[in-house]
C-alpha cells in the first residue's frame, strides 16, 4: 500500500511539473523575455479571471516592461503567447508571412458552437479562403453606397427622437443611444428587419441583440476562458457556447422570414444576405462548388451583426466624448459639415459625406486613441523563423500552434510613434503629417488578407450618425461626465470605465442650415 501511495505521489508530482510548472518556462527556455509574472495554471491572466484587470491593461504593462524589445512572452493559462510590439514585425506577420499566421485562435470551437465556429472571423484555412470571396462583394464601395439610404434613415430617426423632446438640453447616455442606432442599421441590412430602438426601446430584436453581445455575461466569460484549455468536444458536452439556443433560434427565425419574403416577392436587396443566397443557389446547381447550408448563412449574418453592433457603438461613444471635451475640434467639424450640406442644397448625400475631409481626420484619431479591440490575435499555422534585427537578439523559431498578439493599444499610445499620445489631435492624419506616421503603427482594422472586411461599412455608419448629431446638436460635458475617461478593468475588449454621459444641446435652425 505504501508503495502504491508513493508511486501515485510521484506520478502526481511529475504530472504537476509537466502540465503546470514546465509550461511556464517555455519562453525562458527559448531566450524570450517574459514581461509578466505568471502563476501556475493561470499564467498571466489570473487578474483577468478575477475581474481585477482588463486584458488590454495586462498587455500594456508587459509592453512597458519590455523597452527596446520587438516582442515578449506571456502565458494565457499554460499556453505561451508571443506579444508583438514592433510595427515592422507586424507587417511581416500579417502580410509577408501571412501563410504562416493565417488563422485566429479558436474563441469557440465549431464542435461546441457551430453558429460561432462557422463565421468568417473564426473560419480557418481553406474554409476561410472559400468564404472570404463570397462575402467581399457585399463590402465594395458600390454596394456600401447602396446601403447609405438605410443608414441615413436610422440616423434621422435618432435625431428626430431627441429633437421632438422639445428640450433645450438633454442628458444623454451616449453608448445607449449609439448602440440602438447601430442595432437598427444592422437589423435592416443583415436581417432585413425594420426597428426603431429609441421609440420602441424594448423591441425583441434589440433585447436579444443585447443578450448576444453582453460583455459582462458570466456564461460568456466562462466559455471564453474555457476555450483556452478545453477541447471543443468537451466544451460541447459541458454545453459551453457563445450563443444560447434561444438567441440562435430567434435570429435564425428572423433570417429565414427575411429570406422567404425576398424569394416570394422577388426582391433583390444587393446586400450580404443576397450574396450568400446566390452562392448557395450556385452550389446547388454546380456540384463541384462547396455547399452552403443555412447555418453558414446565419453565421455570416451574425458576425456581420456583432462586428457592427458593439464595436461601432463604442467607437461612436468615445468619439462623442472627445468632441464634447475638445470644443475646438467639435466646432471645426460642425463648420465643415454645415458648409458641405449648404453646398449640397441642405441634403446629406453619399457624395457629400465623402467630401468631409476633417471628419476623416477626427474618426482616424478616435480609432488611434480608442482602438476598440485593443489588439489582434494570430495563430501560427506553420513554423516560422523570426530573424534577429536588434543587437543581442537571437533567431526565434515560432512553433506551429503558438498564439500571437499584436499589441494595437500599446503601439497607438507609444510616444515613439505618436507624440503626446493622450492628446486628441486629428491633425496627426493630415496629408502633410501622415508621412510622419511610422508604417504599420496605426492598425485599427488590421493589415493583410485578414484585415477587417467591414471597415468601409463601419466607417460610413459612423460618419452618417456623427454628421446628423453635430449638425443638429452641441455635445457638452455635464456633471456626470468622467474626465479623464479610463478603461473598464474587465474583459478583453476596450470599454469605458463608466457610462459616457453628455449633454445634448439643440442648436438653432439658423446655425444648423
Amino acid at each position: 500500500m505504501i508503495s502504491i501511495i508513493m508511486w501515485l505521489a510521484i506520478a502526481a508530482l511529475t504530472s504537476f511539473y509537466y502540465f503546470c510548472v514546465r509550461p511556464m518556462k517555455y519562453w525562458k527556455r527559448r531566450g524570450v523575455h517574459e514581461a509578466g509574472n505568471p502563476s501556475w495554471l493561470f499564467g498571466d491572466i489570473l487578474r483577468n479571471m478575477l475581474g481585477l484587470e482588463g486584458f488590454t491593461t495586462t498587455i500594456d504593462r508587459g509592453y512597458k516592461n519590455s523597452p527596446d524589445l520587438r516582442y515578449f512572452g506571456m502565458y494565457t493559462f499554460v499556453k505561451p503567447l508571443l506579444v508583438v510590439k514592433d510595427p515592422d514585425l507586424i507587417k511581416e506577420i500579417t502580410v509577408k508571412a501571412f501563410d504562416n499566421f493565417a488563422d485566429h485562435r479558436d474563441v469557440m470551437p465549431v464542435e461546441a458552437d457551430p453558429l460561432w465556429g462557422k463565421n468568417l472571423f473564426q473560419l480557418k484555412g481553406e474554409d476561410w479562403r472559400y468564404m472570404r470571396p463570397l462575402m467581399s462583394p457585399s463590402f465594395t464601395s458600390g454596394k456600401i453606397k447602396t446601403m447609405f439610404g438605410l443608414m441615413s434613415e436610422c440616423a434621422e430617426n435618432l435625431v428626430d427622437y431627441f429633437k421632438n423632446k422639445k428640450e433645450p438640453s438633454i442628458e444623454l447616455d451616449v453608448l445607449d443611444a449609439t448602440t440602438r442606432y447601430t442595432n437598427d442599421v444592422i437589423a435592416k441590412i443583415a436581417f432585413g428587419v425594420s426597428v426603431d430602438s429609441l421609440k420602441n426601446p424594448n423591441n425583441e430584436f434589440f433585447r436579444t441583440a443585447r443578450r448576444a453581445t453582453d460583455a459582462n455575461s458570466i456564461r460568456l466569460a466562462l466559455s471564453a476562458f474555457a476555450s483556452f484549455i478545453l477541447p471543443g468536444s468537451l466544451m460541447k458536452i459541458l454545453g459551453l457556447k457563445f450563443f444560447e439556443d434561444d438567441v440562435k433560434n430567434y435570429f435564425s427565425n428572423v433570417l429565414q422570414d427575411s429570406i422567404r419574403t425576398r424569394k416570394n416577392s422577388g426582391t433583390y436587396c444587393s446586400d450580404l444576405i443576397d450574396s450568400l443566397l446566390e452562392a448557395q443557389s450556385a452550389a446547388k446547381k454546380d456540384k463541384s462548388l462547396r455547399k452552403l447550408d443555412d447555418i453558414d448563412i446565419l453565421a455570416q449574418s451574425m458576425i456581420f451583426f456583432l462586428g457592427g453592433f458593439d464595436t461601432v457603438s463604442k467607437l461612436l461613444g468615445f468619439l462623442c466624448y472627445e468632441l464634447a471635451i475638445n470644443r475646438d475640434v467639435q466646432d471645426r467639424l460642425r463648420k465643415e459639415i454645415l458648409d458641405v450640406i449648404s453646398e449640397n442644397d441642405g441634403k446629406i448625400t453619399y457624395d457629400a459625406v465623402m467630401k468631409m475631409g476633417y471628419l476623416d481626420l477626427v474618426i482616424s484619431e478616435s480609432l488611434r486613441k480608442w482602438p476598440i479591440m485593443g489588439g489582434m490575435d494570430r495563430m501560427c499555422t506553420k513554423s516560422y523563423k523570426i530573424e534577429p534585427v536588434n543587437p543581442g537578439e537571437q533567431p526565434l523559431i515560432i512553433e506551429k500552434g503558438t498564439q500571437m498578439w499584436l499589441s494595437v493599444w500599446s503601439i497607438h499610445h507609444d510616444a515613439k510613434y505618436f507624440p503626446n499620445p493622450e492628446k486628441f489631435d486629428p491633425e496627426r492624419f493630415t496629408e502633410e503629417r501622415k508621412a510622419e506616421i511610422y508604417p504599420y503603427s496605426y492598425i485599427p482594422f488590421g493589415f493583410g488578407p485578414r484585415t477587417c472586411i467591414g471597415q468601409r461599412f463601419s466607417l460610413l455608419k459612423c460618419k452618417i450618425i456623427i454628421i446628423n448629431i453635430i449638425s443638429n446638436f452641441e455635445l457638452e460635458p455635464c456633471q456626470k461626465t468622467k474626465i479623464p475617461l479610463g478603461l473598464l478593468q474587465r474583459g478583453f475588449l476596450v470599454n469605458p470605465e463608466v457610462d459616457i454621459i453628455l449633454n445634448l444641446d439643440q442648436i438653432s435652425a439658423t446655425l444648423a442650415y
